[in-house]
């Protein structure tokens, strides 16, 4: 926290609960804005009551990481439903989750998002950085094959099904919660890395990943302004 305070960031998000009521203050003092992951209503009232300056709706479709932090069964909320019951809070709502288009971009804004988070949508510009064997992985497999998985860390968090996520969630009183079972597997998943095996990563990504595009990401944020303007004029929203 002490960089992101010496940097001074124009926005700072967060998930996975609560920052204390200093850091919100110093935040606000040093004019950087706060947001913070909801996936329930109830969470998204305790951030807005914290004093973020916007709430992220993320649904049940978002890869990766889950932020629920207010109860222990995570929420299966999905993203359209999600905003469409945060935008009842005073806060701005950005929607996240499945979201990899403009007509995604379009529906989400209709239905009171104030603004979008994307990021499976990326995962195949050059500059993401993406490893060979996960972008096979998204290219290759079949559009219903993302599962929520805490095999890999004790967290759920929604990837691609593999060999790693099936084998041992087939004992799920062996997994350790976070963040141990993070700490536990973290080798496997970078010796995986070394050899491009994707059965042993986690191969994060949304529900929407076969939506996915290669491009640069200039290209990519041309694109999405394009299709959601076309969809906007659609809806009569422009």
């Amino acid at each position: 926290m002490d960089v992101i305070l010496k940097i001074k960031p124009a926005v700072f998000s967060f998930t996975f609960g609560l920052v204390s009521p200093d850091i919100i203050r110093e935040c606000r003092r040093l004019n950087i804005l706060t947001m913070g992951t909801a996936t329930t209503f109830e969470e998204g009232l305790a951030l807005q009551n914290a004093g973020v300056n916007a709430v992220v709706a993320q649904g049940i479709e978002a890869g990766g990481h889950r932020g629920t932090f207010l109860k222990k069964q995570d929420s299966l909320l999905g993203t359209f439903a999600l905003t469409r019951i945060l935008s009842n809070l005073d806060i701005p709502v950005i929607a996240a989750g499945g979201i990899m288009d403009g007509q995604g971009i379009a529906a989400a804004l209709a239905l009171g998002a104030d603004a979008v988070q994307l990021g499976t949508a990326f995962l195949l510009c050059k500059e993401a950085g993406t490893s060979t064997s996960y972008r096979q992985a998204l290219l290759n497999s079949p559009h219903d094959s993302t599962r929520l998985t805490n095999a890999f860390s004790g967290r759920y968090a929604r990837g691609i099904a593999n060999r790693f996520m099936l084998e041992v969630e087939q004992d799920q009183d062996a997994i350790l919660p976070f963040p141990l079972q993070n700490a536990l597997t973290r080798d496997i998943r970078r010796k995986a890395a070394e050899l491009q095996e994707p059965q042993f990563l986690s191969l994060w990504a949304g529900q929407g990943f076969k939506l996915i595009r290669e491009m640069e990401t200039e290209q990519l944020m041309h694109t999405l302004y394009s299709e959601t303007s076309a969809a906007m004029k659609q809806l009569g929203r422009e």
